[in-house]
């Protein structure tokens, strides 16, 4: 038996389908068990459970041999904090796992963790790693970067965006940071190969896709695959700082917030042969994976 924390999210909607076809017993932890059927299907089984709640995961980690902690949060939203949900819900489900007797945790984490407060989401997601690596499960951490697939994630935003803006323009940050955008299938995928190989515990995976893109390649993939035309307008960060604060007051859901924008001064990149190199197989690039999901009608 499986445990998916999280399993109604973006990587979840492709993490439990590739566990229920390699033949593991899922038990997917959700808040509302009507709402994650209609998303996920009867195959596995639910449990109400929430990670700020310990005795609903102690309750949901019992006959479980292995835990697949998904449940993050890359924005906050009043007591929705990075503290609350990436650290402190990380170790309370740390801590049920193990007085549960669960023997595996496999943790998604995040490309260019750092243990520097400045960058405050890759902080928060290195704390909940110190808690996954101190304890005495067999861990593995996945660090992957942008990842995209059947749900709201990263290519949302960038519409967003587009809609603040009259065509024929497409708002850039001008920024030479790169991404690495690799499809949820695919890291899906790498997460079942670790479970059959249990060399993969006390490890940590650093993945990407096969391409290294700045904000503006990206922008011209997802335009010709939704078959759109846009003229770039680069947008200096010192200009987008002063924006980005306005928006946040402003909108209730902007396309970016201060702590994203924080994070373009870095590179989300890692080797692009990593996936290959550690689980044997070629990820989409991200032309292929948007040409397969844009069908599927998973982004507005």
């Amino acid at each position: 038996m499986i445990l998916v924390t999280g399993a109604t999210g973006l990587v979840g909607r492709h993490m439990v389908p590739a566990l229920l076809e390699a033949g593991y017993r899922v038990r997917c932890m959700v808040r509302d068990g009507q709402r994650a059927r209609s998303t996920l299907g009867g195959g596995p089984e639910f449990v109400p459970a929430n990670v700020t709640d310990p005795p609903s995961l102690l309750e949901a980690c019992r006959g479980v041999e292995t835990v697949i902690h998904l449940v993050a949060v890359i924005r906050e939203k009043g007591a929705t904090t990075f503290d609350r949900i990436n650290v402190q819900g990380t170790r309370h489900v740390v801590d049920a796992a193990e007085r549960a007797g669960c023997r595996r945790f496999i943790h998604l984490s995040a490309l260019g963790v750092r243990e520097d407060p400045a960058y405050r989401y890759v902080y928060s997601k290195w704390l909940g790693e110190q808690a996954v690596r101190s304890s005495r499960l067999a861990w593995t951490i996945f660090r992957p970067s942008v990842l995209y697939g059947r749900g709201f994630g990263f290519f949302d935003r960038m519409a967003q965006s587009l809609k603040l803006f009259p065509p024929p323009f497409a708002p850039v940050p001008a920024a030479s940071s790169r991404f690495q955008p690799l499809a949820a299938d695919d890291l899906a995928r790498c997460v079942v190969l670790a479970l059959a190989n249990p060399d993969t515990a006390g490890k940590t995976f650093e993945l990407g896709g096969p391409e290294h893109l700045t904000y503006g390649q990206m922008l011209d993939i997802w335009l010709a695959a939704m078959g759109r035309r846009r003229i770039k307008l680069p947008v200096p960060l010192p200009l987008m700082r002063l924006a980005v604060p306005v928006m946040e007051r402003l909108l209730p859901d902007p396309p970016v917030t201060s702590v994203e924008l924080r994070q373009m001064e870095l590179d989300n990149t890692t080797d692009p042969d990593a996936v290959e190199k550690y689980f044997g197989f070629q990820p989409r690039t991200l032309a292929r994976g948007l040409a397969e999901l844009i069908p599927h009608r998973y982004i507005s």
